[in-house]
Formats: C-alpha cells, structure tokens, sequence
C-alpha cells in the first residue's frame, strides 16, 4: 500500500500529520502547515486555529532569536511578519480559453534553488552540501516512508504546494542520486502512477529534469490529486489525435518501454524536458534550457505543471488580466527550434 488504502484515508491522515508538526519552535513546519492550508477551504478550516496560536508562539520566538530554522525559512517568515494569516487567500482558479490560471499567493515565498541556474547540462553530480532531501532538518515534512515494491521511498509534503495534495516522492534517498533517470526509476515511476490511481483516484505524477524547472539536485518526482484533466491531456490536441498544435512539443507514450524510450533519447541528446506520469500514459515536453529564452515573469520557473497548461501566479493583478494568446505566446517560447 502506498500511503494510504483510499482516498479518504489520505486525504486525513494528509491534514492530521500536517497538524501534528505544528511547534512553537519549528518555523519550516509551520510555513509548510500555512502554504498547504490554503488550498481548499476543509484544509483551512482544520488548520488555521492551530496556525494562528503557532504563528503568534513563532513571532515571539523570532524576536527572541531562539528559533529552530534555516535562513530560507527565516526569510520566508520576514515576509510573513505583520500579516494577518487569516487573510490569505485560498487558491483561486479560472480558464482561458484551453488553459488554467491559479493564484498562490504563497507560491512567491519559495525560494529558487537550482530552478533560477542557467545550466547547460541536465546531469550534475549530488552534491551533499547543497539542500537535499535527507537534510535532518526536514523529518517533521515527511509524510511517508517505507519499502514500496522493493523500493525504499521517503514521501515529504511539498513545501510551497501548486497542486492539490502535493507530494515528493524521493526514490531510494538513502543512495543520494541526482535528478537523472535511471531505467529502474522510470520504470517504477511509470507502475506507481498505474497502481496508486487504483485506490486515490486522479492521482498522478510530474517531473522535471536539471534545467526544466527542477529546483533539488536529489531523485525525486511530484505526486499530485486531480481527477480533471490537465489541459496537455485534452483531445483537442494533435498529440491526442485532435487538430490542433500544442504551442511546445508533445510526445506521448502508452507503454513503458515506449515511455523509456523516449526519455533516454532527451536525456542522451542532453535534453530538458518535463513529464506527467498518467495511468498508464505518458505526456513528454522537450524544451529549451532554463535562462535559455527570455520569458514574461509569470513563467519564469517554470516546470511540468505550466508545460501541461496549468500557470500558477502569486499576483492577483497577473491572475486578472493573464488570458489565452498571452500563455499560448509564453509556452512557445519554451519550443525546441
């Protein structure tokens, strides 16, 4: 079983573990709790009584200098100073035309790691002095751990969340690989997206390699729960047998053989890309290198979800007036020449 034998199963044991890392010195925890909280209303409602005594506990702390925290979490934390946290926003969303705009007004809070590098290679060595996912610091994140089909995985909460119950899957942490696939990786990728939508339904799996939005150099890829559509998957599309060309390429595979095949091929040509892992089928974008094109602000960043047609922003006047000729025009300058 991972994580949890259905979806309401996950769905509480996702918010009650949140609840429990709450502590009146843990600042990464609590940040994590907040970004999180606001993606549904159920997520607020259990959560913010306990965010609101943390957050009060956390600030004296903080002017007492005796928190347990990194200096990102501090810097995030200055920003939140002074803010009623009642007050933000939840996660806001709207089309136009094929594509999703959301607003996370959290999302510009994170801090950029290897997704701002202008890189020229998608393989870098691990480096254990850069962040990684077995930094001590980050056990109160983890969700999940166990040995998943011969596979040691560590599942944390992702931090600064764009998709409902965001997940990272570190696969096997304990060998300390960069973000490069290996067969054996892809492969068990490929079957946990097949088996887990069994039990939690819409569940699914993004990843991006170095230099396609990817911000930790450590093995990992991004569970998420939607049962709609991404807008990549829609028929409209000439990669779905539709008569219309996605503004950047799209391959797509229905096996994993096929799946590998084309991977191993970008990775070999040193290729960015990003991937959905989708029950069973597989969407791969292929795209320029990060810092490679100049990009309008709302993209910068960006990684496999704004491939797959979904934009996450943190400014309500972005989110307002950002529509379909803008994102089409964006995402193609992503286009491989």
């Amino acid at each position: 079983m991972f994580i949890a034998e259905d979806f309401n199963q996950f769905k509480a044991l996702f918010i009650n573990k949140m609840q429990a890392m709450l502590s009146d010195d843990e600042l990464g925890a609590f940040i994590l709790v907040l970004a999180n909280s606001l993606q549904d209303d159920t997520s607020r409602e259990r959560l913010m009584e306990a965010l609101k005594q943390k957050g009060s506990a956390l600030e004296q702390g903080y002017h007492q200098c005796s928190l347990k925290a990194t200096d990102d979490d501090l810097a995030v934390f200055r920003q939140l100073l002074g803010q009623d946290i009642r007050a933000l926003p939840l996660w806001q969303t709207r089309q136009s035309g094929g594509w999703e705009i959301t607003l996370n007004v959290l999302r510009a809070l994170r801090p950029t790691r290897s997704s701002a590098q202008i890189l020229t290679s998608i393989r870098q060595t691990f480096d254990a002095d850069r962040f990684h996912f077995n930094k001590a610091f980050l056990k109160p994140e983890i969700l999940w751990q166990a040995i998943y089909r011969g596979v040691s995985l560590k599942v944390l909460y992702n931090k600064f969340p764009f998709s409902h119950y965001h997940l990272l899957i570190v696969i096997a942490a304990e060998k300390n690989q960069p973000q490069y696939l290996t067969r054996m990786a892809h492969d068990f990728i490929f079957e946990l997206a097949q088996d887990v939508v069994k039990n939690i339904p819409g569940f699914a799996i993004g990843y991006n390699s170095l230099a396609a939005g990817a911000s930790v150099n450590h093995l990992h890829c991004q569970g998420f729960v939607r049962a709609a559509p991404l807008p990549v998957e829609k028929t409209q599309w000439s990669h779905n047998g539709g008569n219309r060309d996605y503004p950047v390429n799209c391959l797509t595979a229905d096996t994993r053989a096929q799946s590998w095949q084309l991977i191993e091929r970008c990775q070999q040509a040193n290729q960015p890309f990003n991937c959905l892992f989708r029950n069973g089928k597989v969407y791969l974008l292929p795209r320029v290198f990060q810092g490679a094109v100049a990009l309008p602000a709302w993209l910068k960043g960006c990684g496999w979800l704004d491939l797959c047609g979904v934009i996450t922003v943190s400014d309500k006047q972005v989110f307002d007036v950002i529509n379909e000729s803008a994102i089409t025009q964006g995402l193609s300058l992503l286009e491989m020449e």
